[in-house]
């Protein structure tokens, strides 16, 4: 596990949610930080969509008819 060093301020908060009750130790505290950071940035949604992908390039492919992809209708 990394090692993690935080400022002054954020030792003391962090050490306040611990006496507070609200967390186990300063590890749940900066995992909940991350939690909260990572829902900010959208990344659970990339995971889910990277998950996605990955199970659908496990189907067989289907012909696709460029024309009608590209121009709304197929010619002919």
């Amino acid at each position: 596990m990394p090692n993690v060093s935080l400022t002054p301020q954020m030792q003391e908060f962090a050490e306040a949610q611990v006496a507070s009750g609200a967390y186990a130790n300063v590890s749940e505290v900066v995992r909940a930080g991350m939690r909260k950071l990572m829902d900010e940035d959208g990344y659970q949604e990339l995971l889910a969509l990277r998950a996605e992908l990955h199970e659908r390039m496990k189907e067989p492919a289907e012909e696709v008819d460029l024309r009608e992809v590209l121009f709304g209708k197929s010619e002919g």
